[in-house]
């Protein structure tokens, strides 16, 4: 079940649309006898390279974002441990608001990095706003007797909590060139189109199977098309690693958050 669940993700309507008129194409090449030997080469310096050079650049933004991920919780593990072990006489109801203030800031974090760029400026505000309450409560530790040091530390992880989000914000917002982009679902749907007297010409070298198997005529047309449109989508997939669209998004825990934050 899990195989059919990511093959659906790298199909589309897009997939079925280029693969009907890569294989109309040849149809009308085959049927009229319109035959050229044009060099397979071509796909690859035309389409597959940068495709694959789109997919390469945004597989390093998820992973960058994995690390910048991984960094705000453990800065925020930091500052908790800080806040619940090393005051004298902690207050339990500190601690408890504390966990519940880092909770409120991933959350917040969660709802930015899912939301729609242009409607996240408010989320982004929330995160930053959660951010300066931490802030705030980790000058009220002082009167549990917390030692200076420690609270100027705890702003530290803060800091370094602002700067990986920053990080997130960037992956968030920049991501493949919109030309770069422009140019591959353009040649993705000329391309089959273009290359279907090529395609004919291949059938014609296989005529006693072809006309036995009248399918095989537009197999290498239609693995071409299906192969090229499913690269783009793993491509548009991974432009966006937290939309949650996708087997490999990068999801936010909160549930784990909330289990890591122990007393």
């Amino acid at each position: 079940m899990r195989f059919f669940k990511d093959f659906y993700y790298i199909t589309n309507f897009k997939t079925f649309f280029v693969t009907f008129l890569s294989i109309c194409a040849t149809y009308i090449c085959i049927t009229y006898e319109i035959h050229a030997d044009l060099p397979l080469a071509l796909v690859s310096i035309a389409i597959i390279f940068p495709v694959v050079f789109a997919i390469n650049s945004a597989y390093a933004r998820r992973e960058q974002g994995l690390v910048s991920l991984a960094a705000c919780k453990g800065f925020m593990h930091g500052f908790y441990r800080i806040a619940v072990d090393h005051p004298k006489d902690l207050d339990p109801e500190k601690a408890l608001d504390c966990k519940n203030k880092i909770i409120a800031l991933f959350t917040s974090l969660k709802h930015f990095l899912e939301s729609d760029p242009e409607e996240s400026a408010s989320f982004a505000k929330e995160v930053y706003t959660n951010i300066k309450a931490l802030s705030l409560f980790s000058k009220t530790l002082l009167a549990q007797g917390l030692h200076g040091r420690s609270v100027s530390r705890m702003v530290v992880f803060i800091t370094r909590f602002s700067v990986a989000f920053e990080e997130m914000q960037m992956i968030f917002h920049y991501r493949t060139p919109i030309g770069l982009k422009a140019y591959g679902k353009i040649f993705l749907v000329v391309f089959p189109v273009l290359y279907a007297p090529s395609f004919a010409l291949l059938a014609s070298n296989f005529s006693g199977l072809a006309d036995e198997y009248v399918f095989f005529s537009y197999l290498i047309p239609a693995l071409y098309a299906i192969i090229l449109v499913s690269l783009d989508n793993i491509q548009t997939q991974l432009e966006n690693p937290f939309d949650q669209f996708g087997s490999d998004d990068i999801r936010v825990d909160v549930d784990k958050i909330d289990q890591m934050l122990i007393p």
